[in-house]
């Protein structure tokens, strides 16, 4: 009877923790647990009831990071249009989402009007007629069977790659220890590099108008240096991916644009340029594609230094600058939500979320949704 007892009692302790994200928040897929804490848990709904609160800092019975976001019955409130007429808002409603879905940004038509002239003004884009690609067959995100024997770049005119956003864009790539889990070192000299980086994108024209629409609508400072701090803050400087291990091993920088090793899978890599050089080199192999969609959207498949990637999504051709541009936008107006507009008349929605370690934002990952 007491070992029926302890046997039962284990069992019990088994179960609330498996459906809880106490130290397990960035931790790998796991098909034996009931519910998931990773960065893609949201897009599979599969993540367990505290994900929010434990792996995004978001608190309960708050907006933050939820401004439009969907009927959600775990929430104790909500933070949709809809919730003024079912009477079920949060408190903090009307003051985080402007008593909309915009985010107090005015409407939605601003957002897609600054995206628009963000895609206008990217004069460092690569021409179409610059680039080939070989989409070859078809496949989706849960496939693990190789289907493209080929390349997804045939050709490409890396002259462009001479141009300083993209030169100084590159010499970042090999700066990290891309496992999770291995501490990053990097270097002084490698901090010059993000510096002269920070400095290229921000005498662009394309991160010039992004900073005069966020300071206008009050979401950063109008001063430039406070501005260049929120940006290394976000993107460059280091954090731990999991809470639970309290090791400098990411940063927003790394997860998106770069890419990182998890035990058995890939995660972030949501970067054209990068992808092209990790295939040129014999690194990538491309498997095929999930998803194709107009402005130059591609969702692919493939196996980064040996390790899956069910869907690796990005937007083809564009520049750094750009690609920093869109997703620093979209993560201060819309954090840890879905950010809607149109590029070139198509619609595009950008997902990303805060790794919730600190007060400011750094981007645990973003992505355009393919």
């Amino acid at each position: 009877m007491h070992a029926s007892f302890v046997l039962l009692v284990s069992l019990v302790a088994y179960s609330q923790a498996s459906t809880s994200c106490t130290g397990r928040c960035g931790s790998a897929y796991d098909r034996n647990q009931p519910c998931q804490c990773n960065d893609l848990c949201p897009n599979y709904s599969n993540c367990c009831s505290d994900y929010n609160t434990l792996c995004l800092g978001q608190s309960p019975g708050s907006c933050q990071g939820r401004c439009g976001s969907n009927l959600d019955n775990s929430q104790s409130c909500q933070c949709n249009s809809h919730c003024k007429q079912f009477n079920d808002c949060c408190n903090d409603y009307d003051i985080l989402c402007g008593g909309g879905d915009d985010g107090g940004t005015g409407s939605g038509g601003d957002v897609t009007a600054l995206m628009e002239d963000l895609w206008a003004s990217d004069v460092d884009r690569f021409a179409e007629s610059e680039y080939e690609l070989n989409y070859q067959s078809q496949t989706n995100d849960n496939d693990r069977v190789d289907r493209a024997n080929s390349r997804l770049f045939t050709s490409l005119n890396e002259a462009r790659f001479s141009r300083a956003t993209y030169r100084t864009f590159i010499l970042l790539l090999d700066n990290y220890n891309i496992n999770v889990g291995q501490a990053d070192d990097i270097s002084a000299t490698e901090w010059d590099e993000i510096e002269n980086f920070l400095d290229e994108i921000l005498a662009t024209s394309v991160m010039q108008k992004a900073f005069t629409f966020l300071h206008t609508y009050g979401y950063v400072p109008k001063d430039p240096v406070e501005w260049r701090d929120i940006l290394k803050e976000m993107w460059f400087n280091l954090y731990p991916r999991s809470s639970s291990k309290p090791v400098l091993d990411s940063s927003g920088f790394e997860h998106v644009l770069v890419g990182e090793e998890k035990s058995t899978s890939i995660g972030g890599f949501h970067n054209w340029i990068q992808f092209y050089l990790e295939e040129k080199a014999g690194r990538l192999d491309y498997t095929g594609w999930v998803s194709q969609a107009l402005p130059r959207t591609v969702g692919s498949q493939f196996k980064w230094n040996g390790k899956w990637k069910g869907l690796g999504s990005f937007l083809v051709g564009v520049s750094p600058e750009f690609d920093v541009a869109i997703y620093t936008v979209c993560a201060i107006l819309k954090p840890n939500s879905v950010c809607s507009f149109t590029l070139d008349g198509r619609a595009v929605s950008i997902q990303s979320y805060n790794i919730g370690h600190k007060s400011g934002i750094q981007l645990a990952t973003a992505y355009v949704r393919a």
